[in-house]
């Protein structure tokens, strides 16, 4: 079973160990992909600055590998960073030889524009080294590397970490003036970019501090073109003021090689760069899991603004429900959803329809349903010959008519055995009504026939 730490990061098995801490492949259970994490190996005060340095340090660049989260648990800190499975440049050199100019290039302008990336912001990453120059698996394309380790990196408005008298960096890759106690500097890295340049091209040989014998300088770019030759000159110049300042101006002094040309080793095999972890372990994190899925649940910034009502992410098919803006003035209590016009909503006055200001909308009882007599209606309706419209007792294509078939707003005496005739409702009383009043009004007087409409 994987140690998990901070409940987020299952580590599988172990990539690499370093001055300040293992690099584990591990399992995210927060992004469902597998990454690089690294642990905190030495329990010091100056181990958890850098820890900290580390995790500050974040760039968006295809050439840098930085962190993107962190954790700590009891004894265990962590930082997690995309896993590059391709290895390292210094292992794949120790394995299979020396590089041939052509990608030698290739791979020299990744890191300094990686570097040029670094410096621009202010920062100075301190350990330049093929162990630091991390692969993509690429196979036979183009290579893709990445600098990694910014655990010693500092800002140029930074406060120094390390104790007076002493120096931070890999013997070998140091620039000459730091032994003399030198402030950082950009130069410093692009000294350090230049002897990876050698390593590549030479594979591994011997390294002692200070700058480069004339003689075995000229020994290790035997057969270099000059213009790569002359560039790796003067990125290891020993005086400083002669060295190249920026990374961008080394960039425009490299050769170009031409798009599509083949890269291989100094023998001549083709470049392949494959996946140098093993396969996972049938029942390790993430070993059967699938990509995570695209994000169909509400952004941190919809959570922040508090415009869902709630966090977790929906079934397929479905989405978080969105809460209306507020007005102004308005507090989230005391918004009430809006009614339209026709909207009947319950019946909470007995059994008449009102709309949503109360207004009753018809004076007689419901209409019944389609297919169904009026239960007012008694048997009205069954008696009479032919099919009769829902619940209205009209004939289709006839005019509308009462009890015995008397037409609609006239009086019929009530038949024996029969339920007592209804009055008309709606429409068909207010015309009635109308009527009578102004026949009343004619006959009697105005007052005498209001006094009667009223009681009638």
């Amino acid at each position: 079973m994987a140690d998990v730490i901070v409940g987020r990061f299952a580590l599988i098995d172990l990539i690499a160990k370093g001055g300040s801490g293992a690099v584990w492949r591990s399992w995210d259970s927060k992004t469902r992909r597998l990454c690089a994490a690294k642990v905190l190996r030495q329990r010091d005060s100056a181990d958890l600055m850098r820890f900290v340095r580390e995790k500050g340090v974040s760039f968006d660049h295809p050439h840098l590998l930085t962190p993107y989260g962190w954790g700590a648990e009891d004894e265990h800190v962590v930082i997690a960073m995309p896993l590059a499975s391709g290895g390292t440049l210094e292992s794949m050199v120790r394995a299979r030889g020396p590089l041939g100019e052509p990608a030698v290039v290739v791979l020299l302008d990744q890191l300094l524009d990686g570097l040029a990336h670094v410096h621009s912001h202010g920062w100075i990453h301190r350990d330049v080294k093929p162990a630091n120059i991390m692969l993509e698996s690429t196979g036979p394309g183009v290579p893709h590397s990445r600098l990694a380790d910014f655990g010693i990196a500092v800002h140029e408005t930074d406060v120094r970490f390390t104790s007076v008298g002493m120096i931070n960096g890999t013997p070998g890759y140091m620039a000459p003036e730091l032994f003399s106690m030198a402030e950082p500097h950009p130069s410093h890295d692009l000294y350090a970019a230049g002897v990876v340049a050698l390593f590549a091209l030479n594979g591994p040989f011997p390294l002692r501090d200070g700058a480069f014998r004339p003689e075995e300088l000229s020994r290790r770019l035997r057969g270099v073109s000059p213009k790569l030759a002359a560039v790796i000159r003067r990125m290891l110049d020993p005086q400083p003021e002669r060295r190249y300042q920026d990374a961008p101006s080394v960039r425009r002094d490299l050769p170009r090689v031409p798009p599509g040309l083949p890269l291989g080793f100094a023998d001549g095999a083709p470049l392949h760069i494959s996946d140098t972890l093993p396969p996972l372990p049938p029942d390790a994190p993430g070993a059967k899991r699938p990509e995570a899925p695209a994000r169909t649940g509400p952004s941190m910034e919809e959570i922040r603004q508090g415009s869902v009502s709630q966090a977790f992410t929906p079934r397929p098919g479905e989405m978080p429900q969105r809460v209306p803006p507020q007005g102004h003035g308005q507090n989230a209590a005391t918004v009430a959803p809006q009614r339209g016009p026709q909207d009947l909503g319950p019946y909470p006055y007995g059994g008449t329809p009102r709309n949503a200001a109360g207004r009753r909308l018809v004076d007689g009882p419901p209409q019944a349903p389609a297919g169904q007599a009026s239960a007012s209606h008694g048997s009205a309706g069954a008696h009479s010959p032919g099919a009769h419209s829902a619940g209205t007792g009209e004939r289709p294509g006839s005019a509308p008519v009462g009890h015995g078939g008397a037409p609609a707003g006239t009086s019929a005496r009530q038949a024996p055995g029969h339920a007592p005739a209804p009055r008309p409702s709606g429409r068909g009383a207010t015309l009635l009504g109308a009527g009578v009043g102004a026949v009343l009004a004619v006959v009697i007087g105005v007052p005498t026939a209001v006094l009667l409409v009223t009681l009638f």
